[in-house]
Formats: C-alpha cells, sequence, structure tokens
C-alpha cells in the first residue's frame, strides 16, 4: 500500500511546471535585467557619440588656419554642450537621470569629454594617435578630437552581473576625430603658382608656410606680382593657368567666366580641377571687360551688366577711337600713368613672372599727374620734377587693406587702398590726367552703373584665384591638384598680351588660413567631415 502510494507521488506531474518556473525565474529575472542594461548601455553610448560627433564636428569647422582658429573651436565646441545631453546619466548614472556634456578648455579634467586638436592623422584607422600628431598652433590645426577619457562616465547597472559583484557600474566611451574642408564658390577660374614655392618643389608645406609668412608679416602689402600665361607646357613661380569651369570647355566659356566672376563651380581647396591648353586670348578679353574694354568675343556686350565695369577704372589708357576695345596704355608718363606706376621689379623664377621688390611704387608720381590739374604735367618740360607727396596719411586713415590691422605711419598705401580712397571721394574720378583721361568708365551702355554698388554686386577689379605650389603639384600634368589657400587680389591694370605671351598685375588683398584677414568668408563654404 504504502509502495503505491509512492509510485503515485512519484508518477504524478501535476504542478510540474510551476516547480521549473520557480526555479528558472532567478535566472530568467537575471537576463532581462541584464538585457535591460545592455539596451541602456547601448542607448548611452549612442547618445554620447552623437554628442562627440557633433562637438568634433562644430571644432573642425573652424580651423581654417588663421591665427585664432582654436579659440573659435574651442568655442564653438563649447556652444555645443549647451545643448547636447545624454540618457541614463546623473550622478553615478542612474536610472532615469540625465546628464550634460560639458567640456572645459582651461581644466580637461572637469569636463565630460577632452579635445585635441591634430595637424596630421594615420593612415590607417586602427593605429593610434600619436603625441606628435597633436598641435596647439592655431595655423597648423586641421582635425579636431573629441573623446570621453576612461572612466568618465560610468553607468550604474541594474544586474552586476555583466561586470562582476564587486562592481555595479559600466564604463561608457566614445570619441571622434573630424576634419575641416574649404570650397570657394563665385572663384575666377584661375589658379595663381606660388611665387615663392621652393624650385626644387620638394618642400610644398615650407614654401605654403613662406607665402602665408610673407602675407601675415604685410610684405605682400602694396606689392604687385606680375604673372604670366604662354600656353606653355610647365608652369612655376610667375606663371597662372586656368581652372575648369561649368560653362563648358571652350575658350569662349573661360572667357565668359573670366568677365562675369561666375564660373558656375565651386572650387574644393583639397581637389582643384585644372584646365590645360592655349587660352591666351579669354585673359584679356574676359578680365578686361572689368575695366570697360570690350574686345574680341565682347564687342556687343557694352550694354551686359554681366560684364560691367568697375566704378573706377584709371589705367593710363590713351584716349583714342580704340579707347574702348584693347589696352593702349600711354606710352609718356607725363600724359597719364596707372595705379602702381614706377615700381621696381624683378623676375620671379624661368616662367617669365616678375614681382615688386617691395611697396615702392611711385604715389606721388600717380597722385600729381592724375589729380593735380596740370596741364601739361611739368615733367614734359622737366624729367626731374619732383610731385609734392600724395595725401599718404588721410588714405591710410580712409582704407587700409594691410593683414594685422590700420597700415602703419610711413607705409606707402597700397594701390587697391589708394582706389579705395578715390571711390569714396566722387570728384576725385572726375579728375583729368594731362591725357584727358578720368577714372570714370566711359564705354557701357543702357544701364545706370551706380545701380550695382560694390558692397551688394561686388567690386569688378578684384579677382578670387587659387594659390598652387605649380612645381610640386604639377597642374599641367595633373588635372586635380591641392591649393594651397585662396586669395583676394586687386587687378592694378588691365591684362595684356606681348606676343604669345599674356600677363596680368595683381596685389594681394588677403588670403585664407593663416594670416588672413577673413575677408574671404563670404566666398567660402566651410564644412567639417567626420573622419575617424
Amino acid at each position: 500500500m504504502l509502495n503505491r502510494a509512492i509510485r503515485r507521488f512519484w508518477n504524478d506531474h501535476q504542478g510540474y511546471v510551476i516547480a521549473l518556473t520557480l526555479v528558472a525565474l532567478p535566472l530568467l529575472l537575471g537576463f532581462s535585467l541584464l538585457v535591460i542594461d545592455v539596451g541602456r548601455s547601448s542607448n548611452l553610448h549612442t547618445d554620447l557619440q552623437n554628442a562627440v560627433d557633433a562637438m568634433a564636428l562644430a571644432g573642425a569647422r573652424e580651423l581654417d588656419g588663421r591665427d585664432d582658429a582654436i579659440d573659435r573651436a574651442e568655442a564653438a565646441i563649447k556652444n555645443v554642450t549647451n545643448s547636447a545631453a545624454f540618457a541614463g546619466g546623473g550622478t553615478g548614472m542612474s536610472l532615469g537621470s540625465y546628464a550634460p556634456v560639458s567640456f572645459d578648455a582651461g581644466d580637461p579634467a572637469k569636463g565630460t569629454v577632452n579635445v585635441r586638436f591634430l595637424k596630421e592623422i594615420p593612415d590607417d584607422d586602427d593605429d593610434p594617435i600619436t603625441g606628435s600628431m597633436e598641435t596647439v598652433n592655431s595655423n597648423e590645426a586641421s582635425y579636431a578630437w573629441v573623446f570621453v577619457p576612461d572612466e568618465r562616465v560610468q553607468m550604474q547597472t541594474i544586474f552586476p552581473l555583466p561586470v562582476g559583484f564587486s562592481r555595479d557600474t559600466i564604463n561608457v566611451s566614445a570619441q571622434a576625430v573630424a576634419v575641416y574642408r574649404a570650397s570657394a564658390c563665385d572663384v575666377t577660374p584661375l589658379y595663381i603658382c606660388n611665387p615663392f614655392e621652393d624650385p626644387a618643389g620638394g618642400d610644398p608645406e615650407g614654401s605654403a608656410q613662406k607665402y602665408h609668412d610673407k602675407f601675415a608679416d604685410g610684405q605682400l602689402y602694396g606689392v604687385q606680382i606680375e604673372l604670366h600665361n604662354s600656353g606653355s607646357y610647365s608652369v612655376g613661380p610667375g606663371n597662372f593657368g586656368f581652372l575648369r569651369t561649368a560653362l563648358g570647355n571652350g575658350a569662349s566659356a573661360l572667357a565668359e567666366a573670366l568677365g562675369s566672376g561666375k564660373p558656375g563651380v565651386c572650387y574644393k581647396q583639397e581637389d582643384l580641377e585644372t584646365k590645360t591648353g592655349v587660352m591666351a586670348g579669354p585673359v584679356e578679353d574676359g578680365l578686361n571687360t572689368r575695366f570697360g574694354l570690350y574686345g574680341g568675343s565682347f564687342n556687343k556686350e557694352t550694354n551686359n551688366t554681366l560684364y560691367r565695369p568697375a566704378a573706377n577704372v584709371r589705367m593710363a589708357q590713351q584716349q583714342s577711337g580704340n579707347s574702348c576695345k584693347s589696352y593702349s596704355p600711354e606710352e609718356q608718363a607725363y600724359n597719364a600713368v596707372p595705379l602702381g606706376y614706377g615700381a621696381t621689379m624683378q623676375g620671379i623664377g624661368g616662367g617669365g613672372g616678375r614681382i615688386a621688390t617691395d611697396n615702392n611704387w611711385n604715389l606721388n608720381m600717380y597722385w600729381d599727374i592724375t589729380h593735380s590739374g596740370q596741364k601739361p604735367s611739368p615733367l614734359k618740360s622737366n624729367p626731374s620734377y619732383t610731385p609734392p607727396a600724395a595725401p599718404a596719411s588721410t588714405i591710410r586713415a580712409y582704407s587700409s587693406s594691410y593683414p594685422g590691422g590700420p597700415t602703419p605711419a610711413g607705409v606707402n598705401p597700397s594701390a587697391y587702398d589708394v582706389y579705395n580712397y578715390e571711390l569714396g571721394n566722387a570728384n576725385l574720378l572726375a579728375d583729368k590726367a594731362p591725357s584727358g583721361e578720368t577714372g570714370i568708365p566711359q564705354c557701357h551702355k543702357g544701364y545706370d552703373l551706380s545701380t550695382y554698388p560694390d558692397n551688394v554686386y561686388g567690386n569688378r577689379r578684384e579677382i578670387f584665384a587659387a594659390i598652387v605650389n605649380c612645381i610640386h603639384e604639377d597642374p599641367v600634368g595633373h588635372d586635380h591638384v591641392k591649393a594651397l589657400a585662396f586669395a583676394r587680389m586687386f587687378l592694378v591694370k588691365p591684362a595684356q598680351s606681348s606676343g604669345s605671351d599674356r600677363y596680368m598685375t595683381l596685389e594681394t588683398i588677403d588670403i585664407t588660413g593663416q594670416g588672413g584677414r577673413g575677408t574671404l568668408d563670404e566666398f567660402l563654404r566651410e564644412e567639417a567631415e567626420l573622419v575617424r
């Protein structure tokens, strides 16, 4: 009987599932909590990574190479932290709390994230970033590296098994590296060879640094650069060439882009697409519409506002029946002289280009012949005539394109600053040189030039070109090259020709990057890209 009862109890399966459930319940509950903790840590990492990505992009966007780039980058990162937070935060990362992402540039130990600025990164993403890649120099910084140090962010777990019974937190980290990228829009489709490039072409960084240093130190202020293009299949310091446009491949399309200043494309600083071939004619025809000269294919464009002249076109043009078509400069200085007259020039490299030895153009001679009202100029009867001093201090006070601040006392105003002073004093534009030339454009028709002010439509005697280390980059042999900077330049006088050679004379007003004055910002499309 007893045996029968035991067997019946042994064979009775009622309540078996409940028993198994009771046994398994702690494991099921633990696993559920584990899944919740894994999900919480994943969400926290995603939130933190999104915040770090945003900060790296904001910081990198400011790394344009100018002297205050790192300060601006840190301020931009700080601004992002004001709106960035991650879930599951708070003291001890307790469940359901939130914590702001913080950054303290003065004391990185206080913030959620640390920030470093890099001049380069490893080629392989698996390689670590080393100390030699870091920089505190704004001129060198190209990358913003934002990261969360170890144990800076910890999540309190609900279930301690994932990390052991003696510990109830999980470290959550994130990092991002972003790089600065720049493109320039409405740039004249020209590249200009760095006049200070290493003749061997083997030190592109040093050559770029030399160009930036000379500008920042004021050594390019008022200094004229004469650049040549002869259709040669070799380029170097003293030469210029062309960039591709979206308007077509022919010479007429390039002439249109040079004349209008609208190439229909934005140019990436890291990847310029160049255009080879002999395009000498468009240099004169397109660029010289900016002076009110309508030759070649532009002879019927005098009423087209795309090719309007600048408001001040004084260039020492001969006053003849052909004065609206091509540039024919006065041969006698006592009749008229152009802006920048009398600069002492020296050769650049072997490409035919020249550069002024200093800011040494004869301002006093220009001013006396252009604005004194003397007819004929005393020069005609007395070649040793010394003109009276021009109002240099007044010009410097009115307009200064000197890098870093006002033009220092005693420094000759640049041709560009004299041009601006004349523009700002309308009576000066009407002054006649002994030849009868004034600064008022005469050859445009059918519209009022005053309805196209420079502050809205741009100054037609300014061009915006890419500066390239031509020996190193070889823009003839390669159709994709890198620009070391974009430059804002002043056309001192119209483009000229000598046989198959075309050349133009320019002054540098501003550049992008180190030492720049920031006046090109309106033409730049600055972006940041996550690279790590």
